[in-house]
């Protein structure tokens, strides 16, 4: 199943979700899709190395599947978490 790296931002709080350059977005449209164990397991280490930067708190991963090319979450908790993305 596809899966989307999702964190919350330090500074200011608001749900950001990872991209395969390891830059956080507050767009899920904008994040990338782990596709496979291999891909999920590579952006779960950029998503640690934020950590150790101190840019974000609360890294996990979810599943998605893909709706006209772009994420779109499965679980009613993550919908609610994309609804409304926050500047950054």
């Amino acid at each position: 199943m596809p899966s989307v790296v999702t964190a919350n931002d330090l500074r200011s709080g608001a749900v950001v979700y990872l991209t395969v350059e390891g830059r956080w977005v507050a767009a899920l449209s904008e994040a990338s899709i782990a596709e496979n164990d291999e891909q999920l397991k590579a952006f779960e280490g950029l998503a640690r190395a934020a950590v150790e930067r101190n840019e974000v708190t609360a890294v996990y991963a979810f599943e998605a599947r893909l709706a006209d090319g772009r994420p779109e979450p499965i679980s009613v908790r993550e919908r609610i978490r994309a609804a409304q993305p926050a500047p950054i």
